[in-house]
């Protein structure tokens, strides 16, 4: 697997891990630090989040999928999960056979693959200070990091749509917001 900083989208991937270390989040592909932000995300949107393994499945393949906010104690205090779509991923989202409770891994863009479109998968904080440190993240990381892709969101929870609402703002970037709209029974993402 190619570093973070080789490969077609290695400026982008740079920026954006420096924004969202900015604001405490760090990279990390440990099934325990996944795990444990997943609880978080449950306990804080209500409901069961995808498995731990599928998030690091999505970590190993990207590289650059889930980020992790640390409390004094370490504990999981908030995160981040993106999608980074490739060709086929965007189109399986623009058809309707993108699954986020289950992506196919084909879908999302290595390190070596220009990503096509950015799906935030989830996304959480324990503390106000944490949501507003996740919504702050994202938000920069829009301008910073990915200003001109094609960026998708289902937001769940209040913070998910201010995170939404600032990235659809005419100053968040060229490209365009897509909202993913809820299926009927389809499970929850990251």
């Amino acid at each position: 697997m190619l570093s973070s900083a080789e490969g077609p989208d290695a400026l982008r991937t740079t920026r954006l891990r420096a924004v969202l270390e900015r604001h405490a989040f760090s990279p990390s592909h440990s099934v325990s630090d996944i795990r444990a932000a997943l609880a978080l995300g449950a306990a804080s949107l209500g409901g069961e989040l995808v498995s731990a393994e599928t998030v690091a499945a999505c970590e190993a393949r990207t590289g650059r999928c889930f980020f992790i906010r640390r409390g004094e104690d370490q504990s999981a205090d908030g995160f981040i999960a993106l999608l980074y779509l490739n060709d086929a991923g965007y189109q399986a989202l623009m058809y309707g056979r993108f699954r986020p409770e289950a992506p196919d891994l084909a879908h999302l863009a290595a390190p070596e693959e220009r990503a096509q479109a950015i799906y935030v998968w989830c996304l959480a904080g324990r503390e106000a200070d944490d949501k507003r440190a996740v919504v702050r993240a994202v938000t920069e990381a829009r301008r910073e990091a990915f200003p001109d892709i094609a960026l998708f969101a289902r937001p769940i929870s209040r913070e998910g749509r201010m995170m939404t609402a600032a990235l659809d703002a005419p100053s968040a970037g060229a490209a365009w917001l897509g909202w993913v709209p809820a299926a009927a029974n389809s499970a929850k993402g990251a």
